[in-house]
């Protein structure tokens, strides 16, 4: 099975930044491991993308395994990249990431 690249763009990587803000205000710590949380859930988009169910035309959804987030990707097979658009918690309204893509 081929890995593949992921690319991670501004706006998903403000997503992410704004919500380890969040839960560092929270609690110290807590930020660093939403961050583990993430790398986790880019790791397994990286080894099987298409694992993942599709949610609207082409965009992808992996739910992290800790927090209550989402990476948001879709997936150019030609090149075996992942282009993640938007990390966001799962209580966001579902059409957020439409306007990145």
């Amino acid at each position: 099975m081929k890995k593949f690249k992921v690319v991670v763009q501004e706006l998903a990587k403000t997503d992410m930044r704004k919500a380890r803000k969040w839960y560092n205000q929270q609690q110290a710590g807590l930020g660093k491991r939403l961050t583990a949380d993430m790398i986790s859930t880019l790791r397994k988009i990286a080894m099987n993308p298409t694992s993942f169910a599709v949610r609207y035309k082409v965009i992808r959804l992996a739910n992290f395994d800790t927090f209550p987030y989402a990476a948001h990707f879709h997936i150019d097979d030609k090149n075996d990249t992942v282009f993640i658009i938007a990390i966001l918690h799962t209580s966001r309204h579902p059409d957020t990431p439409k306007d990145r893509f």
